[in-house]
């Protein structure tokens, strides 16, 4: 009887050696800096980067990817370092010479700069010189090409603040003639507490950029799951009524962006 139980023991620790082992998910940390909606909502119980995270996580199981927000001075010490990094909603040319050797995924959706004013006094925009004379709102340590440059030979006045909201609220309060804000933001803010029929936007952006994830060379494995993510994602329904859910579906195509406009990007844009 105890040789019997000795063999049965034997055979079931061959088996179960035969058997494959589970493979666990690699972890890896995904870096958002955006403060602003729909990208950065602390208080909400989802935001869209965590949407974008947890729908990746579900579509496969090799990789987990966790979300850590960071401050962009922090992000950018991070990559001069060396580290490997994986950046979530970002342009390659917003980190413009800090890593030779980063790689960007295909674009996520496009974005771009537009310019807000009150409907009772719209303003048109083509280039920076159309704001001469203009106060305008911006946001405290952004760069606007070609306007920076109109701040500082006085021919705008430049009032800065820390969010779209204060700008969006001084524009009524006729604090300021017009003010510059993401669409991807402005979209979100339209379903969501934006009064829209006060407000006029622009035809013409201040600028326009897709959007990406963007890793150093270790992610290089990484970003290829990541564009397969990318390229199902594009047509499927319940990504397309979650982003409805922020208001910003209309981002995934390069609508209303002309070509030049996409690809002339702000180096230090925020």
């Amino acid at each position: 009887m105890r040789l019997i139980f000795r063999a049965l023991v034997l055979t079931m620790g061959s088996f179960c050696l035969s058997i494959p082992a589970m493979a666990q998910a690699i972890e890896h940390t995904i870096y958002t800096y955006h403060s602003d909606p729909p990208f950065y909502l602390p208080e909400q119980p989802s935001d869209l980067s965590r949407a974008w995270v947890d729908r990746f996580n579900l579509s496969q199981e090799q990789i987990k990817l966790r979300l850590l927000h960071i401050e962009r001075a922090a992000l950018n010490q991070l990559i001069e370092q060396g580290k490997p990094y994986l950046i979530l909603w970002a342009n390659p040319v917003f980190f413009h010479g800090r890593d030779a050797a980063m790689q960007a995924s295909e674009a996520i959706f496009w974005d771009a700069d537009i310019l807000l004013s009150r409907a009772d006094s719209p303003l048109e925009y083509h280039v920076p010189a159309d704001l001469i004379g203009l106060r305008l709102g911006a946001r405290r340590g952004f760069y606007y090409k070609g306007i920076n440059e109109l701040v500082e030979q006085g021919k705008i006045t430049r009032l800065d603040v820390d969010t779209d909201n204060q700008n969006y609220r001084r524009l009524l309060s006729n604090d300021i003639d017009v003010f510059i804000m993401q669409r991807s933001a402005y979209y979100y803010w339209r379903v969501n507490g934006l009064d829209v029929d006060l407000l006029y936007v622009a035809k013409e952006p201040h600028d326009g950029y897709s959007r990406h994830v963007l890793g150093s060379a270790q992610q290089a494995q990484v970003l290829q799951q990541i564009n397969r993510f990318i390229r199902d994602s594009h047509d499927n329904p319940n990504w397309r009524a979650q982003l409805m859910k922020w208001g910003v579906e209309g981002l995934m195509n390069p609508f209303e962006l002309e070509l030049e406009e996409l690809m002339e990007v702000d180096l230090d844009k925020q």
